[in-house]
């Protein structure tokens, strides 16, 4: 007899032991916090450029046929807060998705943000938008600057694309793609 009651102590003390330790962890992950006259604000992020598709943009106006080598094409793109709620946004990969088969091409890349009434040329300053790379694939990560769109606003950036180099004995087909991060600011 005092066998069992041995073992039941044992029990006992074992499950006082579980069922303690798992609601000192469960404290540990609850939190209860009231603050007077706080605001709680949710909004929709969207992000238009040009005709997106996805989080991904197909950039058809940097097209040329043909392109010579070192020559550079630029374009503008607007960019646009099409969302409920003020956002920041960047470019956070760009390249060339070559369609033709066996084929690279390699380009230079940069860009610029357009004030109020500038035109998108060849002698236009780059570097506001995002800094100048190279790249061979259309997710070649860029190094982030963020911009800033209020509700309903808008940016143009002016895009520069220099074909560098191609392996191919034919012309090579490639479009340009270019995917956004977007946040919401506050």
């Amino acid at each position: 007899m005092p066998r069992k009651v041995w073992l039941g102590a044992a029990v006992v003390g074992a499950a006082a032991l579980v069922f303690g330790s798992v609601q000192s962890t469960g404290a540990l992950w609850r939190d209860d916090v009231t603050v007077a006259g706080a605001t709680v604000r949710t909004g929709t992020l969207s992000l238009a450029t040009g005709s997106p598709s996805g989080s991904d943009y197909v950039f058809s106006e940097l097209t040329k046929n043909p392109v010579a080598l070192n020559e550079a094409v630029q374009a503008p793109l607007v960019i646009t807060n099409t969302g409920d709620t003020p956002l920041r946004f960047r470019l956070s990969a760009a390249g060339p998705a070559v369609s033709t088969a066996n084929a690279a091409a390699t380009v230079s890349l940069a860009g610029a943000v357009l004030s109020s009434g500038a035109t998108c040329s060849a002698t236009t300053p780059m570097g506001t938008a995002f800094g100048t790379f190279t790249t061979s694939a259309p997710t070649t990560a860029v190094a982030p600057l963020w911009q800033s769109l209020a509700k309903g606003a808008s940016q143009t950036w002016c895009i520069r694309t220099t074909l560098t180099q191609v392996t191919s004995t034919s012309a090579v087909a490639y479009t340009h793609r270019f995917a956004f991060a977007v946040e919401q600011t506050r």
